[in-house]
């Protein structure tokens, strides 16, 4: 049904604005099929009329995708040089009538001054957590499985993560994985992971402007 190609699940932004007027049409939820039932795992950007530009901790669990070492989840792993979180989905057939989405060229962000800069992260998942946490066993929480986004600022202080990321101020959770962090209608970034259990915290965005990130799409994109 589809191919992938990997380079680290999705649930939707919080405090978030529902997409209801189709302002990011080619963010879309990735879904895999279980015992008959689909169910939601990640969100992707349109990146091509037949490709979906995702998170490698989102694709690395599929048998025989050739993904890297990046332990399921684990996205610590992908903080090592030379595993990239970032993937790419190929769909069997053109999506029609959604214009993919422009891709950040090399070094796009260093030409801004990131904290004067507005960002929208866009995204699949968990909406609000009602009581406990990611890992409470029986944690209330609200995801309604529609594309919500939510502008953002980036947090420079006290940063010692790898260049090729950036972190953000609070917005993304599980299940936003992969989604788009865009600026000005153009992607430059993906929704790696966040620092809560409760997605109360700031998020680590992979930067597909970085260097590893370019040379990834410029040999498979």
């Amino acid at each position: 049904m589809l191919l992938l190609i990997t380079s680290a699940p999705a649930m939707a932004v919080i405090d978030g604005t529902t997409d209801t007027t189709s302002r990011f049409p080619n963010v879309g939820g990735l879904q895999v099929r279980s015992g008959g039932e689909w169910f939601d795992f990640c969100s992707g950007t349109l990146v091509a009329p037949d490709v979906v530009l995702t998170a490698a901790h989102c694709t690395d669990f599929f048998a025989g995708a050739g993904g890297p070492p990046g332990g399921g989840n684990s996205k610590m792993s992908f903080l090592k040089d030379g595993l990239e979180d970032m993937a790419l989905v190929f769909l069997t057939k053109d999506v029609a009538n959604v214009t993919p989405a422009p891709v950040a060229d090399a070094g796009y962000l260093d030409g801004l001054d990131l904290t004067s800069e507005t960002f929208t992260v866009a995204g699949y998942g968990t909406d609000k957590f009602i009581t406990g946490s990611a890992a409470s066993p029986k944690a209330i929480t609200v995801y309604d499985g529609a594309r919500s986004y939510r502008d953002v600022s980036v947090i420079t202080e006290h940063d010692l993560f790898p260049d090729r990321f950036v972190k953000i101020t609070k917005s993304v959770c599980f299940g936003d994985s992969g989604g788009a962090l865009f600026h000005e209608g153009t992607l430059v970034a993906l929704n790696s992971w966040t620092f809560s259990l409760r997605c109360a915290g700031p998020n680590l965005e992979y930067r597909v402007d970085s260097a590893p990130a370019q040379s990834f799409l410029d040999a498979n994109l």
